[in-house]
């Protein structure tokens, strides 16, 4: 793979987002690795797999906007959000916990992409933050519906209408991270608690999962065609692309 690293250890699988230059930012080619992995990870043998970002900065900043800039039409937007939030809900399908192990920041559709998982850990520095709307989008990968699911339905529309960013202690105490290590403690916790998770027998780990997952928003693939289609007229919009490159011109001047 070119921008995912995997590597299974003991039961563990982990999951590395490899792409440091541009904050682990999903291109098309890691959504496609993703996808891949995803189908394949029982393959591995592991119980559990943990899905972390390389470095400190970032777990994943969202979608690669550099990338993705050509795509601007309604339809090759659907067809990218379809196909994401299709990886995404393989995650909740798998018999094995996923834990999102934010090394650091979780922005826009990495917020969506933590947010699929089956819980979060972070370090310290760590902040989340469905800033979507910043840039004129909605979230389109399944995120509106498992937030609600998640912290209930006003705290969901606070957090995706104003794209508020937080810690990770601010996201703890909303329901949104499990733990918080300290950053120098942050490697060790997450593979502490991998561990202790693994060693438990698979079929035990799949039941509790599986009873646990039986609402969850998976369920419902109904609820995810006007979703992308908002998301797409979204995306095609002007005033998204008019966001990008303000958002742009203020990176190159601070």
């Amino acid at each position: 793979m070119k921008d995912l690293r995997l590597e299974v250890n003991g039961g563990v699988a982990t999951l590395l987002i490899d792409r440091p230059q541009a904050r682990n930012a999903l291109a098309t080619q890691t959504m496609r690795e993703l996808d891949e992995t995803l189908g394949s990870i029982q393959q591995s043998g592991a119980r559990l797999l943990v899905i972390r970002g390389s470095g400190e900065r970032a777990f994943c900043a969202g979608g690669d906007l550099k990338e993705l800039e050509h795509m601007r039409s309604e339809t090759a937007a659907a067809e990218m959000a379809q196909a994401m939030r299709a990886t995404l809900d393989r995650i909740p399908r798998l018999p094995i916990p996923v834990i999102a192990a934010l090394n650091g920041d979780a922005f826009g559709g990495g917020a969506e992409l933590a947010l699929a998982c089956d819980f979060r850990v972070a370090a310290g520095h760590a902040r989340i933050g469905f800033a979507q709307i910043t840039l004129g989008l909605m979230p389109a990968w399944g995120a509106s519906e498992r937030l609600a699911a998640l912290v209930g339905r006003g705290r969901a529309l606070y957090m995706l209408l104003t794209g508020v960013i937080m810690s990770a202690a601010e996201a703890k105490d909303l329901g949104l991270i499990e733990v918080v290590y300290p950053d120098d403690s942050f490697d060790a916790g997450v593979g502490e608690l991998a561990r202790k998770i693994a060693d438990a027998p698979a079929p035990a780990l799949a039941g509790i999962k599986a009873s646990v997952g039986a609402v969850r928003p998976h369920h419902n693939p109904e609820l995810a065609d006007e979703t992308i289609a908002a998301f797409a007229k979204t995306w095609a919009d002007p005033a998204h692309w008019d966001a990008v490159a303000k958002m742009e011109r203020k990176r190159r001047n601070p």
